[in-house]
């Protein structure tokens, strides 16, 4: 069962289970997306695949999902007009001190479910943060670490294919239609390099880069080809992972995070 934080009373967290009950922290950003996508795709991604994961969760599995953090770090998009963006170190602080606030009422299991690549260092060091200070048992859940179904895109998309490409494109034409700018949809060329070269933009070593530099448009991979049937059945699968994870997240015993090392 999913419900929102800010729809329970203060005298409801009484009664909540403190082993199984897990909380949500859905953290986004609203950056430019290149001339085709909302600047809200993250946020809307985000959305949707925590709604594609309620029907796959497991019974007797209670979430709470907290208020939506809407703004990241998008410091790589900023040359575009649009683009809001927080400081590193107020994020660290702000995501810190939810997840504080969560310990205090009593519940020691938090998600934090991102769905922008640009921060998953910054959701790293409040996992950690919260593991230390409050003894909390912090998911990272990145959704683009999820796998992808066998042959749903190419793999060279899946590889390079970072912002505004195909899946991203895909899944906004079946969550919101609407919103798409489909005379702008182009493919958008990502930086020609060799294969088998260590440095590459992401991986396997990777740059400081701003969106520009990958493409002037601020976006990459194959827009054109995105499709809606495609962008459902991806959103399905993201969903179904994101609900496994919930189901061993709300197995897993808080006694595995120890106190101290073993005497002797």
């Amino acid at each position: 069962m999913i419900e929102y934080w800010q729809d329970l009373t203060t005298s409801d967290f009484g009664a909540l289970d403190t082993e199984s009950t897990l909380v949500i922290l859905p953290v986004a950003a609203i950056e430019q997306h290149g001339p085709h996508l909302p600047l809200g795709t993250d946020l809307l991604i985000n959305r949707g695949i925590l709604t594609a994961a309620e029907k796959y969760l497991e019974k007797g599995i209670r979430v709470l999902v907290l208020p939506e953090q809407a703004v990241g770090e998008s410091l790589e998009h900023s040359a575009f007009a649009g683009t809001l963006t927080l400081q590193a170190e107020s994020l660290l602080s702000t995501w810190t001190a939810i997840g504080c606030a969560v310990a205090h009422s009593g519940l020691r299991k938090l998600v934090i479910f991102n769905s922008h690549g640009g921060q998953t260092g910054l959701v790293d060091q409040v996992a950690l943060r919260l593991r230390v200070e409050q003894r909390m048992l912090v998911v990272r859940a990145n959704y683009f670490a999820f796998a992808t179904p066998r042959g749903l895109f190419k793999r060279d998309e899946l590889a390079h294919g970072l912002h505004g490409g195909e899946l991203e494109t895909s899944m906004l034409l079946h969550l919101h239609p609407e919103l798409v700018r489909r005379e702008a949809l182009r493919d958008f060329a990502w930086p020609v390099m060799a294969s088998d070269a260590l440095l590459q933009p992401e991986r396997p070593v990777g740059y400081g880069w701003m969106s520009q530099d990958l493409n002037p448009a601020g976006a990459i991979g194959r827009a054109a080809h995105a499709a809606a049937a495609r962008g459902a059945q991806l959103l399905d699968h993201l969903g179904r992972s994101l609900a496994a994870l919930l189901s061993e997240t709300a197995a897993m015993s808080l006694n595995a995070l120890r106190d101290g090392p073993e005497a002797g």
